[in-house]
């Protein structure tokens, strides 16, 4: 069995907004880096609250 494929993604919420967002990074540093800046930017441009969070998931090959 082959080595599993892992995706790094932030996932982004907007209060009264509707549905979540993905934003997929090369790895759960630069996800980390970037999310309080893509924070600031969301609440900045909608003045909505916008939770987050990174997650990591190895997923099968096929």
């Amino acid at each position: 069995m082959g080595q599993g494929v892992e995706r790094v993604l932030m996932l982004l919420f907007m209060l009264n907004q509707g549905g979540p967002t993905t934003l997929e990074f090369a790895s759960m540093e630069q996800c980390k880096a970037a999310e309080p800046i893509i924070i600031q930017n969301y609440r900045e441009m909608t003045g909505n609250t916008v939770l987050s969070r990174c997650i990591r998931m190895t997923l099968p090959p096929n």
